[in-house]
């Protein structure tokens, strides 16, 4: 029994190293082995399928993550409703990045509640990161705003290096999408030093691509595409495709403001494969969207209509405020008129003429 344990403990460990160097997929595989033992039991198993959950929904396989979050937080309800509502939390992250946020608000407002019933900080500081990021898909960047800045405060006040990081790349993240470029340089720059101080992989080539995302944004081209380079080399090393597709698709962007067309068309179908792999219906309305436009500044409307009708189709369906109003200005040819749309959802960002540049 002693060996048997210490074995257990052993993989747990490894698991976790793995994570925090970024292996996702390596930290996957021992969670997946760990959750499947069989002296294993029900609370340490319910703990194994988090980490597991955590882990494919970072790598994008949202269905098996959905699925994992639901079959530990099954066990975790009368045994430990703290590490619960964890689990909650995680299949609410997982549901907005497949299209969901509206689902997603509902639990992590309840999360919250909890959180703060139990006195519980650190719960209560990453309610408040989620809950920011999902009011910004959800198209309420006003919302959004708050509550990423009350995490960035929390987390300050707990010391906590990891939350202080990811929330200054949530809000270079919606400052960019609020149209305050100068603002949303400031936190991707601190943000990409924290992430280089704590060596992690992942945020330092997240951090990256937001740092792109600012030269583009301030019209700087060429400045943005070596930031989305080294981006792209780190997420190959780490295997990501959720936050690398997203990344391709400004490689994308960026060449079609250039004029470069054959290659932002190679960079939206790169970015559009993983989307659909990763089912992220928001992402893939961007990627027809950078379609539709290559395709209508090409003169080939009827094609550049079809990828529209996709991308029209994907959003009506679903809740992202925002990304309805960029299908609305890319039809009509009129999209200075949208001005007082973009106004109302809380941005000072709203298109003038073709191309687009989307924040």
């Amino acid at each position: 029994m002693g060996s048997s344990v210490h074995h257990l403990e052993t993989l747990l460990r490894q698991a976790e190293e793995e994570r925090s160097s970024s292996h996702f997929a390596h930290a996957a595989r021992i969670y997946k082995k760990l959750s499947a033992h069989p002296r294993l039991d029900a609370l340490d198993r319910a703990q194994a399928l988090l980490g597991l959950a955590d882990m494919e929904r970072i790598q994008g396989d949202f269905q098996d993550s959905l699925r994992h979050y639901a079959q530990g937080a099954r066990t975790l309800r009368t045994k430990d409703p703290a590490l619960y509502w964890d689990a909650q939390v995680g299949w609410a992250l997982a549901a907005r990045a497949c299209g969901r946020p509206m689902e997603a608000l509902a639990i992590l407002q309840k999360a919250q509640a909890f959180y703060k019933k139990e006195k519980d900080p650190g719960g209560e500081a990453f309610s408040h990161w989620a809950l920011g990021g999902t009011w910004r898909i959800a198209g309420n960047m006003k919302k959004g705003l708050q509550e990423l800045l009350i995490a960035l405060r929390a987390f300050k006040k707990l010391r906590d290096p990891e939350g202080i990081a990811y929330t200054c790349c949530a809000l270079g993240g919606i400052f960019r999408m609020l149209g305050r470029y100068d603002e949303s340089g400031k936190y991707y720059r601190e943000a990409n030093r924290r992430m280089r101080q704590r060596k992690d992989t992942f945020g330092i080539a997240y951090s990256y691509c937001g740092l792109g995302n600012v030269e583009r944004m301030n019209d700087r081209f060429r400045q943005a595409l070596p930031f989305y380079k080294k981006a792209e080399k780190l997420y190959g090393t780490i295997g990501d495709r959720v936050s690398y597709a997203y990344t391709l698709w400004s490689i994308g962007t960026t060449h079609k403001m250039l004029g470069e067309y054959p290659q932002a068309i190679l960079a939206f179908h790169q970015a559009d494969d993983l989307f659909r792999k990763t089912g992220d219906t928001r992402g893939r309305i961007y990627a027809l969207l950078g379609f539709a436009e290559v395709r209508f500044l090409q003169k080939h409307r009827n094609k550049g209509m079809d990828s529209w009708r996709q991308a029209k189709r994907i959003a009506d369906q679903s809740h992202f405020t925002w990304e309805n109003l960029h299908v609305r200005a890319l039809t009509g040819g009129k999209v200075r008129d949208l001005r007082g749309h973009y106004r109302r959802a809380g941005s000072d960002f709203f298109p003038i003429d073709f191309p687009i540049n989307w924040p």
